[in-house]
């Protein structure tokens, strides 16, 4: 494969400027949870700087990046116009940094956590990489490694995830939009089976762009690390423990019988 010197010193160089936008237009409206608008362009772009670098041919680097706008444009246009146009108090996350980080807070929200995202989409883009580099023709059959099963596979695994999630954020957006429903549990639809049913169905997005290219060379197996990471991210880290935390603030109980009865992550019937 080509010398990777290149175009990662490029996307460096575009993650940290576009950050760095993001940074100052969220300092601008005073609310930082801009940088969630940003978390899906920055990957998209990421990827499209890579395929521009990458040897390969375009059906090969269209193969990723057209599910990758796709669920950049829905994921930030979602986020835009339903809590950034509408002048939605900031995310309770980035309220908690402010009274963490006080006299500090601008310079530690651009390095702790708007140069930390654009760090951890660098570390996502290994399917954009491998995908850069291959030679993938429509003609030539489903198997080997310029075939288009794993394109197939992918590409459902990817629809799933977006029809998935697009439900999940819809049923949640219509139960906060109710007055009445202030304070309680939305455990509704797919709310009904897990706990954070958008967080499953992006990993879920995340695991079909990851398989698209593992069959394209032997290395490319190394493309799996971006839904494995996003899983830990999700589950682990940024995802999962830190809503549950805030709705354990807000909810107090409601939530506590909520967790014993509902899965945190993977979808199953509620337990009884």
């Amino acid at each position: 494969m080509d010398n990777i010197f290149i175009p990662y010193l490029t996307v460096v160089i575009f993650t940290f400027c576009f950050m760095t936008l993001m940074w100052f237009w969220g300092k601008t409206r005073d609310n930082y949870a801009v940088i969630d608008v940003g978390w899906g362009l920055v990957i998209a772009g990421i990827a499209t700087v890579i395929a521009f670098f990458g040897s390969g041919n375009w059906f090969a680097k269209l193969a990723v990046l057209i599910p990758v706008w796709i669920w950049a444009l829905r994921l930030s246009g979602f986020l835009y116009f339903t809590r950034i146009r509408t002048n939605h108090p900031e995310d309770k996350r980035y309220a908690g940094f402010r009274n963490d980080y006080g006299d500090k807070v601008h310079s530690k929200m651009f390095t702790n956590v708007f140069l930390l995202q654009g760090f951890l989409a660098l570390l996502l883009s290994s399917p954009f990489y491998f995908a850069s580099h291959w030679s993938l023709f429509p003609n030539t059959g489903l198997f080997g490694p310029n075939g288009t099963l794993m394109v197939w596979i992918g590409w459902t695994l990817f629809v799933f995830g977006v029809v998935g999630e697009t439900i999940a954020d819809r049923d949640l957006h219509r139960f906060l939009s109710i007055p009445t429903n202030k304070g309680k549990v939305c455990n509704i639809g797919l709310w009904k089976y897990t706990r954070h049913p958008n967080y499953f169905f992006e990993w879920v997005i995340w695991l079909g762009i990851g398989v698209i290219p593992i069959l394209s060379s032997q290395e490319a197996i190394g493309s799996l690390f971006s839904p494995l990471f996003m899983f830990v991210l999700l589950r682990f880290v940024s995802g999962v423990p830190f809503a549950e935390k805030y709705s354990l603030q807000s909810k107090g109980d409601l939530f506590r019988e909520y967790m014993r009865t509902t899965n945190a992550f993977f979808p199953w019937f509620p337990k009884h």
